[in-house]
C-alpha cells in the first residue's frame, strides 16, 4: 500500500466513523490487524512485519440496547465498489456476523457521499459492483 492510499484510507475511516455515528452506533473501536514480527537474518535490529490471521472488519461497536455492529469500510473513490474490493474472508465474516444477530455494515466513502449499507447486501456478489444511485437506494436509515 502506498502512502497516498494509506492517507486516502485514513481518510475514508475518519469520514466512516463519523457517518456512523450519525447512524446510531456508540463505542466505535479500530480492529487492530495482528501482526507478527520477525528479526531480519542479516541485518541485527531489524524485523520483518509479517500480517497475520485476517481479521472480521475494519470496527465494532454497539447500537440500540447493545446490539454487536461489525462495519467493514471500503474508500473508493472514483469508481463503483466492486465485489472484487472485499477480501476473500470478508463476506463470510460479515454474514456469520448477522447469521449470530448482530448488524454487520459496509461503509462505502465515495467521492459522491458516504454510503452506510446493511450486510448482505441484495444481488450483490462475485462479478458485481455497487454505483453511488444503487448505493443511496441501499443507504440504510435508523429503522433498524
Amino acid at each position: 500500500m502506498s502512502k497516498r492510499q494509506k492517507v486516502i484510507g485514513e481518510a475514508g475511516q475518519n469520514l466512516a466513523a463519523s457517518a456512523l455515528r450519525a447512524f446510531g452506533v456508540n463505542m466505535i473501536e479500530k480492529i487492530g490487524t495482528p501482526v507478527r514480527c520477525i528479526p531480519h537474518p542479516t541485518q541485527h535490529g531489524y524485523y520483518r512485519v509479517i500480517w497475520d490471521e485476517p481479521v472480521a472488519g475494519d470496527h465494532r461497536g454497539v447500537i440500540g440496547d447493545g446490539r454487536s455492529v461489525l462495519i467493514e469500510t471500503k474508500t473508493v473513490l472514483d469508481r463503483n465498489l466492486r465485489w472484487s474490493d472485499f477480501r476473500k474472508h470478508q463476506p463470510g465474516a460479515l454474514s456469520e456476523h448477522t447469521q449470530l444477530g448482530g448488524l454487520s455494515l459496509v461503509v462505502w466513502v465515495h467521492a459522491s457521499g458516504v454510503y452506510v449499507m446493511t450486510w448482505p447486501i441484495s444481488d450483490f456478489g462475485p462479478g458485481t459492483s455497487i454505483d453511488a444511485q444503487r448505493a443511496t437506494e441501499l443507504n440504510a436509515d435508523n429503522s433498524r
